[in-house]
């Protein structure tokens, strides 16, 4: 297998997993359509790529400890930012109809709330950990080819998200719709909620 569909597989299945940014992609597109959606797992696939990079450098040595514990709360803050942000559009679009968030605004948060958990360079130095020497690839490769498979799988699992999410919306009622997205919301603001406690209880 070669490092570059090594890098895909990996990027498909990690994004495919259930997180908070598959319910926010998977809200996106079913109240806005595909480019919110396709918006938000663009910017969460050059996250991904860009911490397996940094994975494949071994940067995890340096979220360790104390600073382990900081990024967690930074990353739940950032989630927990996310979720407040959910509820407050359902509420204000029960008075008014809102303009639909596009893909750089939907690409700008998704970038940011994943790069605001740096505790992903740590998974990708495990997977690499794994997958490199399996694959007797080079450090070049492991640089460079890796980490763009890891962003193309991530980008294909994004479309057919958004694809997948928008056509679902057309069907979907509007009291249904509002529902979903509480739901999402509530579920978002849980993995923050998880990720703060966790990092306090890392550093107390």
């Amino acid at each position: 297998m070669t490092p570059l569909l090594a890098g895909f597989g990996l990027g498909f299945s990690v994004a495919a997993s259930f997180g908070p940014i598959n319910l926010f992609a998977l809200s996106s597109g079913l109240r806005y359509g595909f480019w919110p959606a396709y918006g938000v797992g663009v910017g969460a696939a050059l996250a991904d790529g860009s911490y397996a990079f940094l994975g494949g450098l071994g940067a995890a040595a340096l979220v360790t400890g104390g600073a382990k514990g900081w990024f967690q709360i930074l990353g739940g803050a950032a989630l927990v930012f996310i979720a407040a942000g959910m509820a407050a559009r359902r509420s204000k679009e029960r008075a008014e109809q809102r303009a639909a968030p596009g893909f750089g605004r939907s690409f700008t948060v998704a970038l940011g709330a994943t790069l605001a958990n740096p505790i992903t360079v740590v998974y990708w130095t495990a997977v690499f950990a794994g997958v490199v020497p399996k694959l007797d690839v080079s450090r070049l490769e492991a640089l460079t080819l890796l980490p763009a498979g890891v962003v193309c799988g991530t980008v294909v699992w994004a479309t057919l998200l958004a694809v997948g999410s928008a056509f679902a919306g057309r069907y979907v009622n509007e009291r249904l719709l509002s529902r979903l997205s509480l739901a999402s919301a509530l579920t978002i603001g849980g993995f923050g909620v998880w990720f703060i406690v966790s990092g306090l209880r890392t550093i107390m």
